[in-house]
């Protein structure tokens, strides 16, 4: 999928969730979400993060290959071992300002210099991560999990209905089949967001759904 297409997919799940943010209020910032160790206000700065590191990440100098993809990207990562940290930096970023609404026109400002940015550099440029070093097409595929993903976190913490959009959802579900290693008849009868849903760790399987994936049952959530 080229870097416009990608790009365009991603500029619209940031977007739609900063208009979602924006229209709460500074008490709902400080609210829970089914993430127990993020606020909304933390939440809304971990997607901060994910638009802000397109813009740290290709400015740094570009490794000379690839050493992964946006399936394997997400084999790299250990909830148990990285979620800590993950939510420290989300904190930190949440208290750099001093309000909700700050935040989120900062999110606005991170979305319209990164997007462009994204859309203006090869799809085969190489970025180094955090640890993993991938074209910038696979990099943006992962982002675009991360928007949609937190996207519905974000609807469920603040009673809204969710805004993922299909584009975003089937980039999802390719990352996630690509996980899971194959696409048994239950998981092609599921929905985009009953899959993602489940391959994440937001609700659990059913008795029925456990019994008809078999071993493969063991492998949910895919991520977390």
């Amino acid at each position: 999928m080229p870097n416009e297409e990608l790009g365009e997919i991603l500029d619209r799940e940031s977007r739609l969730a900063a208009e979602a943010a924006s229209a709460i209020d500074e008490e709902a910032f400080a609210g829970p979400t089914r993430l127990p160790l993020w606020t909304v206000k933390e939440l809304v700065a971990h997607m901060w993060g994910d638009l802000d590191r397109i813009r740290e990440y290709l400015a740094d100098p570009a490794p000379a290959a690839a050493d992964t993809d946006a399936v394997a990207y997400w084999r790299s990562y250990d909830p148990t071992e990285d979620g800590p940290a993950t939510a420290d930096r989300a904190r930190a970023v949440a208290a750099r300002f001093a309000t909700g609404a700050e935040l989120v026109a900062s999110f606005e400002e991170a979305r319209a210099e990164a997007i462009p940015l994204a859309l203006a550099t090869p799809e085969d440029r190489v970025v180094a991560t955090w640890g993993p070093a991938l074209r910038l097409d696979d990099y943006l595929q992962t982002r675009i999990l991360e928007m949609g993903v937190h996207g519905l976190d974000l609807a469920d913490a603040i009673g809204r209905e969710p805004w993922l959009t299909p584009d975003a959802a089937q980039v999802i579900r390719r990352i996630l089949l690509g996980l899971l290693g194959e696409q048994p008849a239950i998981v092609r009868r599921w929905s985009d967001r009953s899959f993602i849903e489940a391959g994440t760790g937001r609700r659990g399987l059913t008795f029925e759904e456990h019994a008809a994936l078999g071993p493969l049952a063991r492998a949910f959530p895919l991520l977390a």
